[in-house]
C-alpha cells in the first residue's frame, strides 16, 4: 500500500497520506467536541485508530467520514469506559510521583523504584493498547494484559515505536503549527503502522507454531497407526 513506483509514485503517495491524515484530524477534532470532549475523546481516538489501521490493510479507497462515524458509534461506550481507565491510572500515577517528588527523602528506595517501573510499563502500554483494541475483538482486559506482553516481549519494536514518535514530538516542537492539522492523525497513522506490522508478525508465528505442532501430531498418529498395525500382524503370525 505505502510503496510507490518512482518518485512522482512517491510523491503522488505522500500527497494522498498527506490529505488523509488532515481529513482524520478534522474529524477527530469535531467528533471529540461533538462528545464535549468528555464522553468524544475515546471514541474519536478509537475510530481515528480504525480508519489508520483501515488504510494500512491496503483499503486506502475506503469512505472515511462514514468509517469514522461507524466506529465512533458502535464504540462509544466501550472506548469511553477504556479512557477514563487509563486517565485514572495515568492520574493516580501522576500524584504519586508528585508526592515522591516533594517527600521523596521519606519514601523507602523500593516504593521509588517499584513506581518508576510502574509509569514505565503503563507509558509503553500506552503504545500497543488502543491499536490492539481496534485490530481484535477479545475480552476488555486482556487488551491491557496483551498490551504488556508485547511490549515485553518485542522490545526492538516497542524501541522503534518510541523513537519514531520521539521523532514526531521534535518535529512539532520546532513546528508547532503542524499539530492543528495532522498531530493526533499522524501519532495514531505511525503507531498504527508500527503495531500493526507487530501484529502481523505474531500472528504468522502463531501460524507456523500451530502448522508445526499439527505436523507432530499427524507424525504421532502415523507412528500410533504403524505401531497398531504391527501388533496386528504379530497377532495373525
Amino acid at each position: 500500500m505505502l510503496n510507490g513506483t518512482g518518485f512522482m509514485g512517491k510523491f503522488y503517495k505522500f500527497g494522498e497520506i498527506s490529505i488523509f491524515l488532515v481529513y482524520v484530524n478534522f474529524l477527530w477534532i469535531c467528533f471529540s467536541l461533538l462528545g464535549l470532549i468528555v464522553f468524544g475523546l475515546g471514541p474519536s481516538t478509537v475510530a481515528m485508530y480504525g480508519v489508520c489501521r483501515k488504510y494500512l490493510m491496503s483499503e486506502s479507497d475506503i469512505p472515511v467520514f462514514k468509517t469514522f462515524w461507524n466506529l465512533y458509534r458502535t464504540d462509544f461506550l466501550k472506548s469511553n469506559f477504556l479512557f477514563w481507565i487509563l486517565f485514572g491510572l495515568g492520574y493516580i500515577l501522576y500524584i504519586n510521583l508528585n508526592f515522591f517528588t516533594v517527600d521523596g527523602e521519606w519514601i523507602p528506595l523500593i516504593s521509588t523504584i517499584l513506581l518508576l517501573l510502574t509509569t514505565l510499563i503503563y507509558s509503553i502500554m500506552l503504545i500497543y493498547i488502543i491499536p490492539l483494541f481496534v485490530h481484535y475483538n477479545n475480552s476488555f482486559f486482556s487488551y491491557f494484559k496483551n498490551a504488556i506482553l508485547i511490549s515485553i516481549f518485542h522490545p526492538i519494536r516497542t524501541i522503534y515505536a518510541i523513537a519514531v514518535l520521539l521523532t514526531i514530538y521534535h518535529i512539532f516542537y520546532f513546528y508547532p503549527v503542524l499539530i492543528i492539522f495532522v498531530g493526533p492523525s499522524l501519532f495514531s497513522f505511525i503507531l498504527m503502522y508500527v503495531t500493526y506490522r507487530t501484529f502481523l508478525g505474531i500472528e504468522a508465528k502463531r501460524e507456523r507454531l500451530q502448522e508445526e505442532a499439527e505436523e507432530k501430531e499427524l507424525e504421532k498418529e502415523k507412528e500410533k497407526s504403524q505401531q497398531d498395525i504391527e501388533e496386528v500382524t504379530g497377532q495373525r503370525v
